[in-house]
């Protein structure tokens, strides 16, 4: 049987040929392009986001750079409150010699060291230990709100202090009244961070042999004034 094939077959042959042709063209050639130039602008306007945030920040290098010196000055002026970190012989050494200024005796010196970072909460009736309270409600609540005033409080950053340090000092001093009293507002005045924890008022008597030039020695009853105070120093990293 011979097969002889039309003019419309050859025409239809040539025509499916050419779409063939053009169907790869496109695929293996066209399509690959056109992917690569979408990548190309994506790429490129990446590009251009990045260079806009970078000029941005550039632009606001000095403002930074003027909060940063401000924000360690102010590091520095707070760090000037608090003691340097000091070992129990030189806090020793330091309330001694406090104490011995101030004319008194010191009959007894108790020091505890940290074994810690501080976290000291603030005053129940603060600022701040209200914002706590009511953040922890928030949080009950499924609410986030962390904003919390300002507080009058030992530290300014909050009721966790990072890098600071509780030494506990307890001290039995005697003196005069006049003196003891003048001891304490001394140290409730200090710039430094020193927290004046409680303080107790004792009476001590003693037997006191008088001589004389008489056969028998007179006897004085001396009553001393007695403080037991306890303090709270707060040393801070360099």
């Amino acid at each position: 049987m011979k097969f002889e094939m039309t003019e419309r077959d050859k025409k239809l042959l040539v025509f499916l040929s050419i779409f063939v042709i053009v169907v790869c063209i496109g695929y293996w050639g066209i399509y690959p392009i056109v992917k690569d130039i979408k990548e190309i602008e994506v790429k490129t306007q990446e590009e251009e986001d990045l260079k806009e945030m970078n000029e941005f920040k550039v632009s606001q290098l000095p403002l930074i750079e003027g909060e940063t010196s401000e924000m360690e000055e102010k590091i520095a002026e707070v760090k000037d409150t608090y003691y340097e970190i000091m070992d129990s012989s030189e806090v020793d050494k330091y309330f001694t010699n406090m104490v011995l200024d101030a004319g008194l005796y010191a009959y007894d010196l108790s020091i505890k060291m940290p074994t810690a970072t501080t976290d000291l909460e603030p005053y129940q009736y603060s600022s701040k230990a209200q914002g706590m309270s009511d953040e922890e409600e928030s949080e009950k609540d499924s609410s986030n709100d962390d904003s919390t005033d300002s507080d009058d409080g030992l530290f300014d950053d909050g009721y966790s202090a990072t890098g600071i340090y509780t030494v506990s000092v307890t001290m039995k001093l005697g003196g005069t009244e006049d003196d003891l009293v003048a001891f304490i507002d001394y140290l409730s005045d200090l710039d430094k961070k020193l927290r004046v924890v409680n303080y107790s008022w004792s009476e001590e008597r003693s037997i006191q042999i008088v001589n004389n030039d008489s056969e028998t020695d007179d006897i004085d009853i001396v009553t001393s004034n007695t403080l037991t105070i306890t303090l709270e120093i707060y040393m801070c990293e360099e």
